[in-house]
């Protein structure tokens, strides 16, 4: 015999989604959870400098042995231990410049994150975000990078403000699905 449903336990109604749920994203509830971490580009940023990352070793590695085989003069081997100490400066800027920084998204604030050796923190809570700028030349659009700048209700002007970061309208969008609007 069927059950009546007045005699049926009361089932609860779902609970509502919240925007970033809805998107795909953790949610804005519950414990802190990484949504993204973004490094800025050295290849689509500086696009000289790093061909130079990639051309300056080769060319010292080709000419070291080059003059040892040959008995070239001593200032051709000068110049490919030159390149190689040209191609080791390059390198610590790429550190300095794409890996010594970083920002991080997560369901309650954005972090900034500089340094290798020293580490420098700034952080704004979702929650008091007044304003998220975004800054693309017609070259930095067409290579799918941008400045992203966040400012906070506490403070005057950008408390986070980051460089030639890919993809800058998903950075926007991701903080605005968590952002009070």
């Amino acid at each position: 015999m069927p059950e009546n449903d007045a005699a049926s336990p009361q089932t609860t109604p779902p609970k509502p989604m919240d925007r970033a749920e809805a998107a795909g994203l953790p949610p804005d509830s519950g414990p802190e959870v990484e949504v993204i971490r973004v490094r800025p580009s050295l290849w689509r940023g500086h696009p000289f400098g790093a061909t130079l990352l990639l051309v300056v070793p080769i060319v010292g590695l080709i000419a070291l042995p080059i003059a040892g085989f040959f008995a070239l003069p001593l200032s051709f081997a000068v110049a490919g231990a030159f390149a190689l100490v040209c191609w080791f400066m390059l390198f610590i800027w790429w550190l300095r410049f794409s890996v010594a920084q970083s920002l991080w998204i997560s369901n309650k604030r954005v972090v900034e994150r500089r340094g290798l050796l020293s580490r420098s923190l700034n952080e704004v809570l979702h929650d008091h975000v007044r304003n998220i700028q975004v800054k693309q030349s017609f070259i930095q659009r067409v290579f799918g990078i941008g400045s992203v700048g966040i400012s906070s209700a506490g403070q005057d002007g950008i408390e986070i403000f980051m460089k030639n970061l890919p993809n800058p309208d998903d950075i926007k969008r991701t903080i605005d699905l968590y952002r009070p609007l």
